[in-house]
């Protein structure tokens, strides 16, 4: 997929998920208002003066970058990232130990793939105990 048709998607997703309308985002972006419907519909190919724009204004994470095979992938990763800013610090500290835990499980045990996999595997060594 072209890098501005991904990025447009991510842009319109995480758009809409504040509530702002296209022409809400041009002005907080100071751009015309056709800049971002170019964009959302695949058409434009930003500045990184712009792309560094939407990525700060709508707490986008640079990294989807890294999927530009995969636009599904780039969605949920960039949804994941803006739900991770709204947890406390203490909640970001309990989650960044469970999935340390279950990195060191996935090292451990390469069959352990989903969670309920996990659970599985789980209550097998709690019976053989």
């Amino acid at each position: 997929m072209k890098k501005g048709k991904m990025l447009g998607l991510i842009v319109r997703q995480a758009r809409e998920e504040k509530n702002w309308t296209q022409q809400e985002l041009a002005d907080k972006m100071g751009i015309p208002v056709d800049k971002v419907t170019e964009l959302e519909n695949g058409n434009a190919d930003p500045s990184m003066t712009e792309t560094a724009g939407y990525f700060f204004l709508l707490n986008i994470s640079p990294d989807i970058t890294m999927y530009e095979d995969n636009a599904e992938d780039a969605l949920r990763m960039n949804r994941l990232f803006r739900e991770l800013q709204t947890l406390t610090p203490e909640q970001f500290d309990r989650l960044c130990r469970s999935v340390s835990h279950i990195r060191r499980w996935r090292e451990n045990r390469p069959d352990v793939i989903t969670l309920d996999d996990y659970w599985k595997a789980i209550e097998k060594e709690s019976a053989d105990k």
